[in-house]
């Protein structure tokens, strides 16, 4: 008996695993009994491309793909009729000819449209998953032989992935394409490189957004009465302008607008700057202030429905599920901010995915100093605060984090705090940045969040910089084995005093000992034609506790 060729290759790479996802394991034990306990040859025959097989009062017609075999027998999913078929034209095959050993290539699985997976999941599922993925608590997906198992502890289901899809099976016994298969089969596509995560999201869009008719004529007022305090200019505007950029900000957020409510508060901080003739006002972040805000209204107004949407912001980001997280509270840093809001800003590293994670404890200053914010914040269960727990190593479990790398403050999180270490013991060699052309590659871009413009530097050597009295600027020039530099810049204002303090005092070690370099951690930007670092904190003793 010849086989049909296609059918001859279908055989030869189905090996048990794809058998047990066509079905189960119990079922394909149970054909292996009945296929021994045979008392006589089964008949079979070829028609065309399938081999019809007769095991007792059974008949099998096999075809390629093997999912698409039937049986005379009642059964609406795979049989051990089928898989006992299946398995003696296997021994039949490999008697007359042993084929070669070939490494599945799953194309119809490589093939499968991820935007069309993204939808099938919806925003939420689809922001889960992606979460979960970059923070290391993502499926479990292994690959063996022409099958891939991909295990979904949260949803909870396991899939076993097959070519074709329709084959694949789940631990919800759907016959279709479920949500489970949708998962893994996406899982298994970004592992690959085969699905990019901002296009997924732009994919899948979340559902509601802002009334176009109300964005276009918040962005148009705003607009207008922007270019009007522009040709009056700065010098002639009247101090009641302040409070007219204050209305501004109330339209953007009852129009949900967050991130242009936001930039018009940051305008406003500025011209309240102004007006007072504060010291800490200056034309360029006025100036910068400003076109933000016009630009963003601009593109608010004339953005389709999707580009609407990402540009709005959110005014409360989703915190979604990411498992247990095992982190080292790095650094902190007091917030006063320009858009509106005041606090600590706490940073974390993960010690297991090598990425930071932030947690924001921020309170609205626009609505007067009362409003300001509590005392430090203890959060998770801890024993103690999270300023006291700095330097510390932690394990959270139930961690919840938003799309930027936030985390949440939910009492379903509980930490346990494993105690003080040096953070050369925890964060590796590799996450220190000495090439500072590595730097360059988008983690500088202005737009980009805070959590990708974070870095861990360790310069080959340092050189002070004579304090600006003009601007008010301490400086640092910090230069890699290669000369090329990245300049850490600080303007002296109150709420800048320690961090100003602490670099005056780092300057004069490094005169009397310019080889003891310190390890900087802070978030990059560019001024001009310069790469700069805002520090947030410096390690003077990386690898040893101080």
């Amino acid at each position: 008996m010849t086989i049909p060729e296609p059918l001859a290759a279908a055989l030869a790479a189905a090996g048990e695993d794809y058998l047990i996802g066509l079905c189960n394991k119990g079922t394909v034990n149970r054909a292996k009994k009945d296929l021994a306990a045979l008392p006589t040859t089964p008949e079979a025959h070829v028609e065309g491309d399938e081999v019809e097989v007769r095991l007792g009062d059974a008949v099998c017609r096999i075809r390629a793909p093997l999912g698409e075999s039937g049986c005379s027998c009642p059964s609406s999913g795979i049989c051990r009729h089928r898989i006992a078929a299946i398995l003696w034209l296997q021994q039949q095959t490999e008697e007359n000819e042993p084929p070669p050993p070939s490494a599945p290539s799953f194309e119809g699985l490589r093939a499968f449209p991820p935007e069309q997976l993204a939808r099938k999941l919806g925003p939420k599922r689809l922001a889960e998953l992606l979460t979960r993925r970059d923070a290391g608590a993502g499926p479990v997906i292994t690959a063996g032989g022409s099958t891939i198992t991909v295990e979904l502890p949260w949803m909870p289901a396991t899939v076993r992935l097959l070519e074709p899809l329709e084959h694949s099976s789940c631990s919800c016994h759907s016959q279709g394409l479920c949500l489970h298969k949708a998962a893994a089969l996406l899982a298994w596509q970004l592992e690959q490189g085969l699905a990019n995560p901002a296009a997924l999201r732009a994919a899948c869009p979340p559902e509601n957004g802002p009334d176009p008719e109300t964005v276009h004529r918040v962005c148009r007022e705003v607009r207008t009465a922007l270019t009007g305090q522009l040709v009056t200019g700065l010098s002639r505007l009247p101090p009641e302008t302040a409070e007219t950029v204050e209305r501004l900000a109330a339209l953007a957020h009852t129009a949900g607008l967050p991130s242009l409510e936001r930039a018009l508060r940051a305008l406003h901080e500025e011209y309240a700057a102004c007006f007072a003739r504060s010291a800490a006002f200056r034309d360029e972040t006025y100036l910068s202030r400003f076109s933000q805000a016009f630009r963003l209204a601009g593109a608010l107004e004339t953005a389709e429905e999707e580009s609407r949407r990402t540009l709005a912001g959110s005014f409360r980001d989703e915190y979604l599920p990411a498992g247990r997280l095992e982190l080292y509270l790095l650094a902190l840093r007091e917030v006063s901010g320009q858009s509106g809001y005041g606090g600590v800003v706490y940073y974390f590293w993960e010690r297991a995915a090598h990425r930071f994670y932030t947690y924001a404890d921020l309170r609205p200053t626009f609505y007067g100093p009362g409003a300001r914010r509590r005392g430090d914040v203890a959060l998770w269960g801890m024993p103690c605060t999270l300023r006291q727990a700095c330097g510390s190593a932690l394990d959270l479990t139930d961690a919840r984090v938003n799309a930027a790398g936030g985390l949440s403050s939910t009492e379903r999180c509980t930490a346990v705090v494993l105690g003080q270490q040096p953070p050369g013991s925890v964060v590796p060699a590799s996450a220190l940045c000495t090439d500072f052309s590595a730097l360059l590659a988008g983690r500088s871009a202005p737009h980009a969040p805070e959590i990708e413009r974070l870095a861990l530097v360790r310069p080959a050597r340092c050189e002070p910089q004579e304090y600006d009295r003009v601007r008010q600027t301490f400086s640092l020039r910090l230069l890699d084995a290669a000369g090329r530099d990245l300049w850490l810049e600080v303007r002296y204002k109150k709420e800048e005093k320690l961090v100003v303090q602490t670099l005056e005092r780092i300057t004069g070690r490094l005169t009397r000992r310019p080889e003891d370099t310190p390890v900087f951690f802070g978030s990059l930007y560019r001024e001009g034609d310069r790469l700069k670092l805002y520090p947030i904190e410096v390690f003077t003793q990386w690898e040893v506790q101080p």
